[in-house]
């Protein structure tokens, strides 16, 4: 299942940045190294000015073909081969003004475009909380929500920012029956989150 959750979160992280109003412009993919930790998958986006840090279950499934993605959108992809648990990171470019723009008006816009893209990829999605998170002095939008993939309910945790000169999306998907290992892994994503 986990290699269903792959390809359909792929095209949800895709539809769902760019349904956040934002102007596809050329972005290099994130390169810069992140320092191998013990006990985790380290991960960097905004060319490494965002890193954070999986369970070490987790593996790196990003297409290495940049010509594969949408041009202007950056994603990775993360499974969990053991647990049918996957992450996904997008980066899209802001529209010129609306870089690092943390207003709840702008949190509102970025949500319904979020929401839609949930809604053109899964069934009967339903928004079951919308907060904003302070992480390191840096506030991101949570939403949570339910929704059906393959005839399966899953849950839903997308996390979203400006940052620089981009809105970044991670997206967390985990079975419904499963519901204490999605609360751990959003946790332990929002406990390793760093901005530099």
């Amino acid at each position: 299942m986990a290699m269903g959750i792959i390809r359909i979160l792929a095209a949800i992280v895709l539809v769902g940045a760019s349904a956040q109003g934002a102007t596809a412009a050329s972005a290099p993919a994130s390169t810069a190294p992140v320092a191998e930790l013990k006990n985790g998958t380290p991960v960097a986006a905004v060319g490494g000015k965002m890193t954070l840090q999986l369970p070490a279950d987790f593996v790196n499934q990003t297409r290495e073909d940049a010509n594969a993605q949408n041009t202007g959108v950056v994603v990775q992809l993360f499974a969990n081969r053991a647990h049918p648990q996957a992450v996904g990171i997008s980066e899209v470019r802001t529209v010129s003004g609306d870089a690092n723009d943390t207003s709840d008006a702008a949190f509102n816009k970025m949500a319904q475009g979020a929401l839609s893209g949930l809604k053109t990829q899964f069934k009967n999605v339903k928004k079951t909380g919308q907060t904003p998170v302070m992480v390191n002095k840096h506030k991101l939008l949570r939403i949570d929500s339910q929704q059906e993939m393959q005839g399966k309910a899953m849950l839903g945790t997308l996390l979203i920012t400006p940052y620089q000169d981009r809105v970044v999306t991670i997206q967390v998907l985990t079975p419904d029956t499963a519901a204490g290992a999605h609360d751990a892994l959003v946790s332990s994503i929002l406990g390793t989150l760093a901005f530099h």
